[in-house]
Formats: C-alpha cells, sequence, structure tokens
C-alpha cells in the first residue's frame, strides 16, 4: 500500500511538473526520473507478491532499471544546479556504465540473482547472484560521486541556491536512506522490517515543497499553489488512513493500549494542516491585494499627469511651453506603454524562446547606454556610479532589447534602494567560459530569509516596500526569465538588512 500511495503521488507530481514547462529539459528530466522511480515500485512490487518463483524471477531481472535512475537523479541535480557543462563527461560515464550493466543483466540474468525465495512476509524475494555486490556498488558509487558533487558546491553557491539544495539533499538522502533495508536483507546482514522502505516515497515531500515553495524547477505561481493545496488534501488524507489502520494494529497487539491517543493526535494534526492551508490562501489573497493597489497607482499616476499636462496646454499660449507640454506627454504615454507590457509578461505563463531575435552583442556597451541614460535620476540622489569593464569583455548571443530591459531593471533597482549619496559598482569580467556582470550597491540590503524569494513573481520584502511604495514587484521576476532565456545566471547576495546587496548575472561566451 505505501509503495502504491508513494508511487502514485510521485508519478502525478512528475506529470504536473512536466505539464507546465515540457519544452525545459529539467521538466523532461524530472518526469523520467519519476517514471523510472514507479517502474521500480511497481516490478519489486510484483515480484515479491508473486508465489511463482520463475515468474518472480522475470520481473526481478528487470529492476536493474534503478541504475538508470540513479544516472537521471545525478543528471538532474548537475542540470538543476548548472553544473552540467562541467560534469558532462562523468555524465557519460555514468550513463555508458549503467546501460552496459543492464544489458549484461538482462542477457544473463543468473550473474545478477538466482531463483527467488520466500522471505519474511514476502512470497518470493531476490537472492543474489555472483555480480550482484557489483550492480549494488554501482548504485551506491554514482549516488555518493553526485551527493559529493552538489556538497562541495554547497559552500560556493548563493544563498537561493543553497537553500534549493537543502530541499535536494534532504529529498533523495532519503530516499537513498530507505533503500539500504533491502541490500541488507539481501545478503542477511540484518533483520529490518522492509516495510520501511515503503517510506522511499517519501522524497516527493520535500522536493514537492521546494519545487513548489522555492522553485527548484520553475513553474507557474498559480499552478504551484493549486498543486500545493491538492497535495495537502491526498497527505492528510492518506494520513488518516494510516492512523486508523495502525491504530487498530496497535488496539489488537496490546489490550491495554489507549484507542483516543492516536485520533486525537491525528485530530491536531488535520488542524495543524488546515492553519497551513488557510495561510497559504491568505497569503495569495494578500498578494492579489497588493498587486492591484500596486499596478492602479502605478497606472495613476501617468495619467494624471496627462491630463494636467493636457490642460495646462489648452491654456498655455507660450510655443515653446507647449513643446514642452508635449514632450511630457509622449514621455508619459510611453511609460504607459512600458507599463502595459510589463503587466502583459507577467501575466503569461510561458515565454517562447522563438519570441526572441538573438543577435551578437558587446554587454559593456549595454551596460554604458543604461548607465547614461538614467544620469538625472543618478545627479538628483547624489549617487555615486562606477562602471569597471574587465579587459576584453567578449561580445554574447543575446536578444539586445530584452537583455538590456533585464539589466535595465537591476540597475534601476540599485539606484531606487540606496540611500541619497551612496554608491554603485557596476562590474563586467570574463570568467572561463562566461561574461560575469555584477550590480553592487550599498543601500537597504536584504535579510537572509528574502534572499531565497527575491526572484519570486510578486515578492517584496517589508524594507523594499516601505523604500519604494510603486514597486510591483514583478521587475525581479522578468530579468530572471530573461536571463535564463539567453541560458545565463542570475543571483543575488546581501550581509544583511543595511548592508547592501549584489545582483549578478552570467552569460555563457558566444
Amino acid at each position: 500500500m505505501g509503495f502504491i500511495v508513494f508511487a502514485a503521488l510521485d508519478l502525478g507530481l512528475g506529470i504536473f511538473v512536466f505539464s507546465r514547462g515540457w519544452r525545459k529539459r529539467t521538466h523532461i528530466l524530472y518526469l523520467l526520473t519519476t517514471i523510472t522511480f514507479v517502474t521500480y515500485c511497481m516490478l519489486h512490487l510484483f515480484s515479491v507478491n508473486e508465489a511463482n518463483p520463475f515468474l518472480s524471477y522475470a520481473y526481478l531481472s528487470f529492476t536493474t532499471i534503478t541504475l538508470l535512475m540513479v544516472c537521471m537523479n545525478a543528471h538532474l541535480a548537475f542540470l538543476m544546479f548548472n553544473k552540467e557543462r562541467e560534469q558532462k563527461r562523468p555524465l557519460q560515464i555514468m550513463y555508458g556504465g549503467a546501460i552496459f550493466l543492464m544489458i549484461l543483466f538482462y542477457i544473463h540474468p543468473s550473474v545478477y540473482h538466482a531463483l527467488p525465495e520466500p522471505l519474511y512476509y514476502f512470497k518470493n524475494f531476490i537472492v543474489p547472484g555472483p555480480l550482484y555486490p557489483l550492480y549494488m556498488g554501482y548504485f551506491f558509487a554514482v549516488a555518493v560521486y553526485f551527493f559529493s558533487v552538489l556538497a562541495l558546491a554547497y559552500p560556493k553557491s548563493t544563498p537561493a541556491d543553497k537553500n534549493r539544495l537543502k530541499y535536494f539533499f534532504v529529498a533523495f538522502g532519503w530516499a537513498y536512506l530507505m533503500s539500504i533495508p533491502i541490500f541488507l536483507n539481501v545478503y542477511g546482514i540484518s533483520t529490518i522490517d522492509m516495510m520501511f522502505t515503503s517510506l522511499a516515497g517519501l522524497y516527493a515531500v520535500p522536493l514537492a515543497y521546494g519545487v513548489f515553495k522555492y522553485d527548484l524547477i520553475n513553474i507557474n505561481i498559480a499552478a504551484r499553489n493549486a498543486i500545493i493545496y491538492a497535495f495537502y488534501t491526498v497527505f492528510v488524507g492518506t494520513a488518516i488512513v494510516a492512523v486508523n489502520i495502525l491504530n487498530n494494529y496497535l488496539a489488537n497487539q496490546y489490550v491495554d493500549f489507549p484507542m483516543w491517543l492516536l485520533p486525537m493526535l491525528s485530530g491536531l494534526f488535520v488542524v495543524l494542516v488546515g492553519w497551513i492551508v488557510w495561510k497559504q490562501i491568505r497569503e495569495a489573497d494578500l498578494l492579489k491585494y497588493e498587486f492591484i493597489n500596486n499596478i492602479s497607482h502605478k497606472f495613476r499616476t501617468p495619467l494624471t499627469h496627462i491630463r494636467w499636462l493636457a490642460e495646462d496646454l489648452r491654456d498655455t499660449p507660450d510655443q515653446a511651453q507647449r513643446d514642452k507640454a508635449v514632450e511630457q506627454i509622449q514621455f508619459a504615454s510611453m511609460r504607459l506603454f512600458e507599463l502595459t507590457n510589463i503587466v502583459i509578461d507577467a501575466s503569461q505563463t510561458t515565454n517562447d524562446i522563438y519570441l526572441y531575435h538573438f543577435t551578437t552583442i558587446n554587454p559593456a556597451e549595454v551596460i554604458q547606454e543604461i548607465n547614461k541614460a538614467h544620469d538625472d535620476q543618478i545627479e538628483h540622489k547624489k549617487l555615486h556610479v562606477n562602471v569597471d569593464v574587465g579587459p576584453d569583455i567578449p561580445k554574447v548571443k543575446a536578444d539586445k532589447t530584452r537583455l538590456r530591459f533585464a539589466f535595465q531593471i537591476l540597475f534601476e533597482n540599485a539606484i531606487i534602494y540606496t540611500l541619497e549619496g551612496g554608491y554603485v559598482d557596476i562590474k563586467l569580467r570574463q570568467i572561463g567560459g562566461e561574461v560575469i556582470i555584477s550590480f553592487r550597491d550599498n543601500g537597504i540590503g536584504i535579510k537572509e530569509e528574502d534572499l531565497p524569494h527575491v526572484f519570486s513573481k510578486f515578492y517584496r520584502s517589508q524594507e523594499a516596500r516601505h523604500t519604494d511604495t510603486e514597486g510591483m514587484g514583478i521587475g525581479l521576476f522578468m530579468a530572471k526569465s530573461i536571463i535564463e532565456k539567453h541560458n545565463g545566471r542570475i543571483w543575488a547576495e546581501s550581509r544583511g538588512e543595511g548592508k547592501g546587496a549584489t545582483f549578478s548575472v552570467a552569460l555563457p561566451i558566444e
């Protein structure tokens, strides 16, 4: 029952993530990883519940699919944390070795396992063959390797990536830990009840929470919230059924067992989950309310400006003043046009890569253009802006208009959230096969708990709301989307509130 419930849950999660972005490689690989895990669960169930040893033997021959599963786990991890390029050769070796062993065991299944025999409450259970240790060793070697790669990358990761890595370690660490009793029982080393192995499917709980709450795999926010509520419902229902079964079992085994204890605990659990769901719904409603307020204020400002200028234009005979009013009306209307585009882009669930027009551009020139366009704003706040362009910055392949918009968001944020008389440092460097552009300021900073959320749609910290009341929380989300369409990376760093922040972009060299 445990294997069936969690296999169904994992498969549903995999299909859902895939449906939210079927063109993205992370989503495709996530689904394939889920399918291999579910396939193994079904083969395991068929083999241990089959009374005919020869039919059970046939099912067991295909459980070597776990070798492919662990390679996909590693591939997904490297892809999610931008390690795929540097781990290209190890991935080729992993897949090659896994496929070789799977073919070997399919052709000669006797070297993988012998005819199964009954064990505990299983009708048949695997009996290891002479090369079973090779299978087991390869499985854990791949797991240890990709965990060690991510562990070594953890200290150098951005705070947002560190948070994502924690969920990844907990999820897959749990799955592999729960698989150990199977291997121990195969060799009779331990008599741990293998009922616990069905809990391996619980790896989906922290992984799903990380996916939906912290964008381990980027999916639409509305769909993410919907699946969170559905997940809570399924989880609570399953937990209640499990508690009832456990309560009846304990009552039969122990005469003096208090029948009220587990129902009371399960009731408290349901109340806790209900409170969490209520909090999620309340946050979503508050988010919509704040967005409507912000966008209304954003539109009202240029519209009011246009109305006043139109009245002045009608009553002003001086041609110079009329020309200036017309120029300001044009500027305000252009601002309205930009706001409309922002709302339209933000409302779309997907951005088609084919809408981007890539050309070869110099990122240093784009930064210089943006800096020059903001001279008045910089002078008004008495800011010290320094643009440091490293030697021989190479060109990149990009959509200049969209990349300029992403850079402008980061540049304007640095100006807005830096107090009068502060500084903004923009640095361009070539590091390896990437151009790194960093925007550093000594402004209001970002709290550690806010760092994982700064690129989420409509998210704004309390300090940001107080500093810029007109912000909508869309800019950084859009910048992240644009940079990712260029196969780049974007991240934020800050030592805390009042200590400034650094936003960095990495773009692959052409």
